[in-house]
C-alpha cells in the first residue's frame, strides 16, 4: 500500500502472470473512518486478499463504495468478492452497466491483449468476464453526481471514449483525478472504434478533464501523473498528429488500414497487429464522420480516400 495523499492511497498488487508491465491499479479513497474504491482490480485470491488485508491496516474502516470506471474485467471483476467481504456498494455510469452484463457473454473488445502463447491467461479471460457481471451496480450515476466519503466529495465525471459509460472521478478536496484507462501513467490507452469506442468523444473527455484543474492525476495502469493538465494536452496533441500521419498516408497512395499500420508501427509485435488496426479504425471513423476521409470495406482491406 502506498499513500499518494494523505486521502488516497494505492493498494497495488504485482502479478507475475498479467501479460502488461502494469497491473490493473486499484486506490482507496479515505476520509476518517470511510472510504471508497475506484476501480476493484481482479477477482483471483492474491488480488483480493493483498487488498482486504490493506483495508484492515485502516482501523474502524467502513468501505461505503467501489467505483468502477469502466467494464473492462481487469478492473471489475473482483468488485462482487469486496462487496461481499464488506457491505461497499458498487457504483457504475449508466451506460457502463449494459456492457458488464454484456461481456460475460459476448467477446467485447478489451484493452487487456491476452497473448496466443498464454492459453492459460486467455481462459481465465472468461472466468474474469464472468465475475465481473456478478457485480451489478448497487447505484447507477450521471455526470456531475456526488459520492460523499468522510467529509470528501467525489465528483463523478463522464469520459466516455475509452468505453460508452466510463468515469474518471473527481476529488474535490485536494483536487485528484481518478482517470481510469482514458490515461495510463506511461504510454497511451486503446480506443476502439464503433460501437466499442468513440474517437471523437474520447478527445472531447480528454478536454473535459482538463478543464478540471487537477492537481494529480491517477491511472487505471501506471504511475501516478504530477501534471495531469500536461499530460492530457500530449494525448490530444499524439491524436491529432495520428490523424494528419493516416492523411497524409492516404494521399500517397498507402491507402489501406494494411498498409497504414505498416507505416505507422514498422517493427509493431505481430501479438499487437488487431490493436493496431483497431486504432487505425478508430481514428478513420472520426475523421470519415468529420468529411475529411471516404472509406470502403471491412478491417484490414478498409480503403481510404482524402476529401
Amino acid at each position: 500500500m502506498e499513500e499518494i495523499t494523505p486521502h488516497v492511497h494505492s493498494l497495488d498488487v504485482q502479478l507475475d502472470w498479467f501479460p502488461q508491465p502494469y497491473s490493473p491499479n486499484v486506490h482507496l479513497v479515505v476520509d476518517g473512518e470511510e472510504g471508497a474504491l475506484i476501480d476493484a482490480g481482479f477477482s483471483d485470491d492474491q488480488s483480493i486478499d493483498s487488498r482486504l488485508e490493506a483495508l484492515r491496516g485502516f482501523a474502524g474502516l467502513k468501505l461505503r463504495y467501489i467505483v468502477i470506471t469502466h467494464h473492462h474485467f481487469d478492473h471489475s471483476s473482483g468488485a462482487h468478492r469486496l462487496r461481499e467481504e464488506t457491505g461497499a456498494r458498487i457504483v457504475m455510469h449508466r451506460d457502463e452497466a449494459p456492457l458488464l452484463q454484456r461481456a460475460a457473454e459476448e467477446e467485447l473488445p478489451s484493452d487487456v491483449d491476452a497473448p496466443p502463447d498464454r492459453q492459460e491467461f486467455r481462459e481465465q479471460t472468461l472466468r474474469f468476464r464472468r465475475d465481473g457481471a456478478k457485480g451489478a451496480p448497487d447505484e447507477l450515476v450521471s455526470d456531475g453526481d456526488t459520492l460523499r466519503v468522510g467529509g470528501l466529495t467525489l465528483r463523478m465525471v463522464h469520459s466516455p471514449g475509452h468505453t460508452a459509460g466510463h468515469l474518471s472521478p473527481f476529488l474535490e478536496e485536494g483536487r485528484v483525478v481518478f482517470a481510469g484507462d482514458n490515461v495510463l501513467g506511461l504510454g497511451t490507452t486503446v480506443v476502439p472504434p464503433p460501437p466499442h469506442g468513440d474517437m471523437t468523444q474520447y478527445i472531447d473527455s480528454l478536454t473535459k478533464m482538463q478543464g478540471l484543474g487537477a492537481e494529480l492525476m491517477c491511472c487505471g495502469h501506471g504511475p501516478v501523473v504530477r501534471e495531469p493538465n500536461r499530460k492530457l494536452q500530449e494525448l490530444i496533441d499524439h491524436r491529432h498528429e495520428r490523424e494528419q500521419q493516416i492523411l497524409s498516408l492516404a494521399g500517397e497512395g498507402r491507402d489501406t488500414v494494411k498498409a497504414m499500420v505498416r507505416a505507422i508501427y514498422p517493427e509493431l509485435d505481430k501479438r499487437l497487429l488487431g490493436m493496431a488496426q483497431s486504432q487505425v479504425l478508430s481514428h478513420l471513423s472520426k475523421l470519415e464522420r468529420e468529411g475529411r476521409v471516404r472509406t470502403s470495406g471491412e478491417g484490414a482491406e478498409t480503403r481510404v480516400e482524402v476529401g
